[in-house]
């Protein structure tokens, strides 16, 4: 599974971040005002031994507490402010403390310039392996936090590297199964997904958690764990045609411009896990014939980027788009265009990145 891809695309909504915090520091989540929430960039530059080195981590958040408290801080006052900074992991990697600390240190001073003092911090990591994580420096058990002063609740994460928050663990807590968390918590529905081993176990637990998402303030989370079904039946060697499309599963036309993009978000994601499970394929001498089939999934896998683009940053966006890809574009180079075409915010931004990216031989980034 293309773990940073569908981990980005679900974790860009505001209420899979609550939800997560709601799982992962309940006594944090309780005072932080999520409405208010905002995205961070996460480009920053740190000092290496041979230089400046491009570093950014996977995603941030810039999340304010709730007014009041002992800051005595109204609606319009500066209230203080917390920096979550989110990892993707499937595999241990083991100087992660070291990248933590990198990331915290940037992003935290990022939020200081634009005022209102140094934000507090709350590093974490998310795991899906299937190994034990054995990479030192986590917090190993998270100790109960007072439910007074802000303050207090955050103090105890400051020294450590990150918080630990992993699919195996839990499992290995619960006695192998996932019963004892919240039924309609998103973040949960997702974690159930990820336990199926079989593309039929997750065709049926699907079906299951979409149906604990109903109503169109929920059209998000559908989202995310239609493309998260999706890149699991890939990954299972099933075919992501046993999902119904967004369209049949909503019962509309999809007319509507958040559904339209975010349907066409999951289908570009969901082309990308398709060509790239073909690719392994491949390399494995299974099929015979696929090289015709991989220059015809790239070629639609292009197509969708440029589709996805013109939704959401218009036509010429998406046409000036594909004269820079051209049609023999990488695979790296497509996950690359696709992350990004999530992450920015105007068009010329992400034409600047992809023209750095073509001028650099696909180096950039």
């Amino acid at each position: 599974m293309d773990n940073d891809g569908v981990h980005k695309f679900a974790y860009r909504h505001r209420q899979m971040v609550a939800d997560l915090l709601c799982l992962a520091a309940p006594a944090v989540a309780r005072v932080l005002d999520f409405a208010a929430a905002e995205e961070l960039p996460t480009e920053g530059v740190r000092t290496a031994a041979r230089g400046l080195v491009q570093h950014r981590s996977d995603m941030a958040w810039c999340i304010p507490f709730k007014p009041g408290g002992q800051h005595g801080a109204g609606p319009d006052a500066g209230r203080p402010m917390l920096v979550v900074a989110l990892e993707f992991q499937s595999t241990i990697h083991r100087r992660m403390g070291q990248r933590m600390r990198t990331y915290g240190t940037l992003l935290r001073q990022r939020v200081a310039r634009r005022g209102g003092g140094m934000p507090w911090l709350l590093p974490l990591v998310l795991y899906n392996g299937n190994d034990r994580w054995t990479a030192p420096g986590f917090i190993q058990d998270i100790p109960p936090l007072p439910s007074t002063a802000a303050e207090r609740f955050l103090a105890p994460y400051q020294g450590w590297d990150y918080v630990l928050y992993s699919l195996e663990r839990l499992l290995g807590q619960s006695g192998g199964t996932l019963a004892q968390l919240p039924p309609a918590n998103r973040v949960a529905a997702t974690l159930r997904l990820q336990v199926e081993r079989t593309p039929e176990g997750v065709v049926q637990q699907f079906r299951e958690e979409w149906a604990r998402f109903p109503g169109a303030g929920e059209a998000a989370i559908r989202s995310v764990l239609h493309t998260w079904a999706g890149a699991l039946l890939a990954d299972l060697g099933g075919s992501a045609s046993v999902l119904p499309t967004l369209a049949q599963l909503e019962g509309r036309s999809g007319s509507v411009e958040g559904e339209k993009n975010m349907a066409s978000v999951s289908e570009v994601l969901a082309a990308e896990y398709r060509a790239k499970h073909e690719a392994r394929g491949r390399e494995l001498g299974i099929a015979q014939g696929m090289e015709r089939g991989i220059a015809q999934g790239m070629a639609q896998n292009l197509a969708r980027l440029r589709r996805q683009a013109a939704i959401k940053f218009g036509l010429p966006t998406a046409q000036r788009l594909g004269e820079l890809l051209g049609t023999a574009a990488s695979t790296e180079q497509i996950d690359r265009v696709s992350d990004w075409i999530i992450e920015c915010v105007r068009g010329e931004q992400l034409l600047a990145k992809v023209s750095g990216m073509v001028a650099d031989g696909g180096n950039s980034g």
